[in-house]
């Protein structure tokens, strides 16, 4: 992939949850039901890739996304008792802003970037790689299960408020990112 692109994916991935914490005052969960929309619709279009209909391929990636889930939603429950994933979803999908509700518009942005994401592949490399993508995506998940047990472990010993424990996972997922793309950035 060219440096253009891979920083542009690091943008996408990372400053958008950045931006609604800051600007729209988005709290963790928030930020994490953001990441589940685009991590589902990346494995989603995975899965309908004809290149990519295999089970074996498919495992790794779908057992680290069920759990990350099982996981945010541990976190979320730990912070606070009394938190309800129905009310929290309903929550993220119809906040609105300038009176639309931003899972109308976050929805179709995610499917049209994973749709632009692949078409770039394509036309960079001549073919799509179901799985260089399928691995990636495994491994992007089972890091940031990894992040939400240590956000858990620290939770239980320190008592992190709000705002540090969003910074928190804010910081670890851009050093993810970044450690995911570190090859672009190491080619000369």
């Amino acid at each position: 992939m060219k440096k253009a692109q891979i920083i542009s994916e690091i943008l996408g991935d990372f400053l958008l949850p950045m931006l609604g914490y800051i600007f729209w005052s988005w709290d963790l969960y928030f930020i994490l039901l953001f990441i589940i929309f685009d991590l589902s619709i990346r494995l989603i279009f995975i899965f309908y890739r004809k290149e990519s209909r295999n089970a074996q391929l498919l495992l790794r990636p779908t057992l680290f996304y069920l759990s990350f889930i099982v996981l945010a939603h541990f976190y979320m429950v730990l912070t606070e008792p009394t938190w309800r994933f129905t009310t929290a979803f309903s929550d993220f999908f119809w906040y609105t802003d300038f009176f639309i509700p931003q899972g109308i518009i976050l929805v179709p942005l995610l499917i049209y970037t994973e749709r632009s994401r692949q078409r770039m592949e394509i036309m960079t490399t001549g073919y799509f790689n179901p799985m260089l993508v399928a691995k990636k995506l495994g491994t992007r998940l089972l890091m940031a299960s990894l992040i939400l047990m240590l956000m858990s472990l620290c939770l239980a010993i320190f008592n992190w408020s709000a705002n540090v424990e969003i910074t928190f996972f804010l910081a670890a997922w851009l050093v993810l990112i970044l450690l995911e793309n570190r090859a672009a950035f190491l080619k000369n």
